[in-house]
């Protein structure tokens, strides 16, 4: 999860689906937070509270959710993987900083790359890509229409750069969340 908030939150999300749904948030340096709620499997959709938060998602045929949270008066985005023996789930809590700066939240299970964003400017989104090796490649991201995203896997860090018309920087995480 990422999003606005003062500072700007940064979490880890663990939710149980069946004909309810359950779950934990885990912001980064804080407690954790219960929320309980539907998930509706003819559309996929789950719905989360608790503590004042609200989570709203969907869930798509790879097992990946993105959706929406809010508390209180702020936003941002969710995305979450489903998580299994023969496919754990790997995420990686950081920033990015350069000609624009924020949080960098990204989630890695086998293959496949997905991730949430929020902008000091208020902007959030997600972003999608691939892992091969030690090598990642971010190919799509919401709001950067051209930009490129490279980086690299080093034990429990994932860092790389980014750029696009007129911008550019860094991004680094790692597993301490």
């Amino acid at each position: 999860m990422a999003g606005e908030s003062s500072p700007s939150l940064s979490a880890s999300l663990a939710v149980t689906v069946a004909p309810s749904a359950t779950g934990t948030i885990t912001p980064v340096g804080a407690a954790p937070i219960t929320v309980t709620g539907t998930y509706v499997a003819s559309t996929k959709a789950v719905t989360l509270s608790g503590g004042g938060y609200t989570i709203a998602g969907s869930i798509d045929d790879t097992g990946k959710l993105l959706g929406t949270y809010t508390h209180s008066a702020t936003e941002g985005s969710v995305v979450a993987y489903q998580h299994a023996t023969t496919h754990p789930v790997t995420v990686y809590c950081g920033t990015y900083t350069g000609d624009a700066d924020g949080i960098w939240n990204t989630l890695i299970r086998g293959s496949s790359l997905s991730g949430v964003y929020d902008n000091v400017d208020g902007s959030d989104g997600y972003f999608t890509g691939t892992v091969n090796g030690s090598s990642v490649s971010i190919t799509e991201v919401s709001d950067s229409p051209g930009a490129t995203f490279t980086g690299t896997i080093s034990g429990t860090t994932l860092s790389g750069t980014w750029s696009g018309p007129g911008f550019a920087g860094t991004w680094t995480s790692d597993t301490s969340c």
